[in-house]
């Protein structure tokens, strides 16, 4: 049976708790948003932390919050998701990038020092990506060096960590995402971690202003979230799903919208924004009470996938013995890239690429970084969700194999 590259899970109880909402009028309001914000700090280990719209929007109100002068330089990783930058470029900051490293796939720390060598930069972004944390002591140390603010980017971890320190911790700011495909989903929205109290306070206050939502925005989001985990249903996905993209895999055209995760259209806070409801939080706090379990079993997978191919895949991996990762993804990086994932759903392995991109390509005048070049040209993201079984890993990596073997070539080993 064909495998798909993700597995979309329609939280539990969702029509019925909006249907009881809707007929006891807590739908938007409660004191669910509180309690969910109090599970974090316990979660993640941080003094405040604050419900948000989105990811985005976290992000948004985190660099409003700032108050640095226009013009200010903040740095980003150049290997990321594209709209980090562009949300720092349109408040008027100045963006400076630091390579990635290729085994972590996050900001090399010593690329960020020489970055703080060249200029005067009063923040970093730094993120944590496929569940994997960057190297966040070291890069925690040259930015405290240097008297710089530091924002992570946990869009994709929840309870990665390291040295028993939590990814969204270590910094003046974390900021989490609650979409549909994250670890925590609650159709939309996110969190944010503070170590300042004032400052939580003040960004609590700009997230109470966005206006409120409605049974349009709900009825949407509740139809989105049931079709997307419909379509990535195993049953579904190999009668209908498969067969439309093995169609499409035989089109010349290299800009692939269902095989790549990140579409130029998406640079928009449209639908990002308004007040996050409590209806959300009543299914952020069913699925943080039991997320563990699920990490357990995709840790599983993860490395269950990557032990059998270690020695012919080079895959992106955590750094150092202490470090926790959750592995959203399982990431691999292919010379032939393009090429592997056409032969894997040839084979019955649906994958994803250009999730993230080499941010800097995208702006003119910023320099060139081969890692983050490199990364976005080869990586390739292999199912490892923890509904597959320990059969259905085992039958991957075999895929995999076979797949190499018609390319005949390895990517590397880690």
């Amino acid at each position: 049976m064909p495998i798909a590259r993700q597995r979309i899970v329609l939280p539990k109880s969702s029509w019925r708790l909006a249907l009881t909402g809707l007929a006891s009028g807590d739908l938007w309001e409660g004191d669910a948003v509180e309690r969910l914000e109090n599970a974090f700090i316990a979660a993640i280990g941080v003094p405040a932390a604050v419900a948000v719209p989105s990811a985005r929007a976290g992000l948004s109100f985190i660099l409003e919050s700032l108050n640095l002068e226009p013009g200010a330089e903040i740095i980003c990783s150049a290997f990321g998701y594209p709209v980090v930058p562009h949300l720092v470029a349109t408040k008027g900051y100045t963006l400076r990038f630091a390579d990635c490293e290729l085994e972590t796939l996050g900001m090399d720390p010593e690329a960020l020092a020489r970055a703080f060598e060249q200029g005067n930069p009063r923040a970093v972004i730094v993120t944590h990506l496929y569940g994997i944390p960057a190297r966040i002591r070291e890069i925690a140390e040259v930015v405290k060096a240097h008297d710089a603010y530091l924002i992570e980017d946990c869009a994709h971890c929840f309870s990665a960590a390291v040295g028993g320190q939590k990814a969204g911790s270590f910094g003046d700011f974390g900021y989490f995402s609650f979409e549909t495909s994250k670890m925590i989903n609650t159709m939309g929205g996110g969190m944010l971690t503070v170590r300042d109290l004032e400052m939580a306070g003040k960004i609590r206050e700009r997230a109470r202003q966005e206006p409120q939502r409605d049974l349009g925005w709900l009825a949407k989001r509740l139809g989105k979230t049931t079709f997307e985990a419909t379509v990535t249903q195993p049953l579904v996905f190999g009668a209908s799903v498969y067969p439309a993209l093995r169609l499409a895999s035989r089109s010349t055209d290299e800009d692939d919208r269902f095989a790549s995760g990140y579409q130029a259209d998406e640079i928009s806070m449209k639908g990002r924004m308004g007040r996050y409801t409590n209806y959300q939080a009543q299914l952020g706090l069913q699925q943080i009470e039991a997320i563990e379990s699920l990490i357990e079993r995709r840790v599983a997978n993860a490395e269950r996938l990557i032990g059998q191919l270690r020695d012919r895949v080079h895959f992106q991996q955590p750094v150092g013995a202490d470090t926790r990762a959750d592995y959203m993804l399982v990431t691999a990086l292919f010379p032939r890239m393009p090429e592997m994932a056409r032969q894997l759903l040839q084979r019955g392995v649906d994958t994803k690429h250009q999730y993230m991109r080499d941010c800097a390509a995208l702006l003119e005048g910023v320099g060139e970084f081969p890692n983050a070049a490199r990364a976005e040209r080869e990586a390739l993201h292999l199912p490892a969700y923890p509904q597959l079984t320990t059969a259905q890993i085992d039958s991957i990596a075999e895929r995999v194999k076979d797949a190499l073997d018609a390319l005949g070539t390895d990517s590397g080993a880690s």
